[in-house]
């Protein structure tokens, strides 16, 4: 199978990036600039391999770094998996870290909402008595009849 030769427009759209991304990305050496010709530069499919690549580590969360350090190993070792296994791993641990706090913040904003919904009218908005760690008094011109007492 020939490889395809494709024009930098026509590279971004098979990846889903857009024409300045793949610039980027020669730049920070992800990919490489090919060498003019007549027509002007053309891409290769490995260029559009590195670009979908990048592509899905990032959806995964990955940061550049890591991506360009794995593409590297990839090029110095046929075996580069365990070094892609472990970074996703540690990426899995990342998320479930993240899934933790989010749920503890889930959990103690539900709680506020529902005693804010529950309070009398006139009663300081739980809320915000928590958010001001425990200043007594309501912001300035926000004082209802029943906070004034």
């Amino acid at each position: 199978m020939k490889a395809r030769r494709q024009t930098i427009g026509r590279l971004a759209r098979e990846a889903g990036v857009g024409v300045e991304t793949v610039r980027y990305y020669e730049r920070r050496g992800i990919i490489e600039r090919p060498p003019r010709e007549a027509g002007g530069r053309a891409y290769g499919d490995e260029a559009l391999w590195r670009l979908r690549y990048v592509k899905v580590a990032q959806g995964w969360g990955w940061r550049l770094a890591q991506i360009t350090a794995l593409l590297a190993r990839a090029e110095a070792s046929p075996n580069f998996c365990a070094a892609v296994r472990e970074t996703a791993r540690r990426r899995v641990e990342e998320i479930d870290e993240a899934i933790a706090a989010l749920t503890a913040q889930r959990g103690e904003l539900t709680q506020f909402v529902g005693a804010c919904e529950a309070k009398p009218d006139g009663d300081r908005c739980p809320i915000f008595r928590r958010l001001a760690g425990g200043v007594s008094s309501d912001p300035p011109g926000t004082q209802t009849p029943a906070s004034r007492r």
